[in-house]
């Protein structure tokens, strides 16, 4: 007979002071830490989703109430998941490629290439294009801009990159610039975060 798949059950904390609630959680002893590895919690009982009550104790035995000796917390923190998939305001790529060319065209216009000071420019260039993305106030965004400047001597390039996104949520942008002396291309992506 095949075996069936293990389901786990989530780590119930129970309070250290029950003698019961110590054995079953493995401990014999002392107010040490209770639960899985992935969900420790020191021995207070301030803020454990069992105290909150959403969820309930091993054996049926509720946790102790607040009135039994136990201070309430004062100015407790929950911080809760939102289960947010979708972003209130999505990233706009026209709005970003509009932004970035700006940003090109007025620091490169008449720049002349030079070995020397292209990976400062670069970097500085990279650095005015997030800062400014990022004044769009894109909740919950990750960006990632890269900006590649080369010499340019009638040659052709071609830049390309790959990822693995959400095509719902996340984008890209790419701005290219040239002159006399050299050529630029600046890639801003813009993935969701959970």
């Amino acid at each position: 007979m095949p075996e069936s798949p293990i389901h786990e059950e989530p780590p119930v904390i129970q309070h250290p002071t029950s003698a019961s609630a110590q054995h079953r959680a493995g401990g014999g002893g002392g107010g040490g830490l209770h639960g899985s590895k992935t969900n420790l919690t020191s021995s207070s009982k301030h803020g454990s989703r069992v105290n909150i009550g959403h969820a309930a104790s091993v054996g049926g035995a509720a946790p102790p109430a607040v009135g039994e000796g136990q201070v309430p917390p004062a100015n407790a923190i929950v911080f809760e998941n939102t289960y947010r998939i979708k972003p209130d305001k999505k990233f706009q790529s026209e709005v970003v490629r509009r932004i970035t060319d700006e940003i090109l065209k007025s620091r490169l216009t008449k720049t002349k290439y030079s070995y020397d000071t292209v990976p400062e420019l670069t970097q500085s260039i990279s650095n005015e294009i997030m800062a400014a993305v990022k004044k769009l106030e894109y909740d919950r965004y990750k960006f990632v801009v890269d900006v590649t400047i080369g010499e340019f001597k009638g040659q052709g390039i071609r830049v390309a990159s790959r990822a693995i996104w959400d095509t719902a949520t996340d984008s890209y942008v790419s701005a290219s610039f040239k002159n006399a002396t050299l050529f630029a291309v600046a890639m801003v992506f813009g993935c969701y975060y959970e």
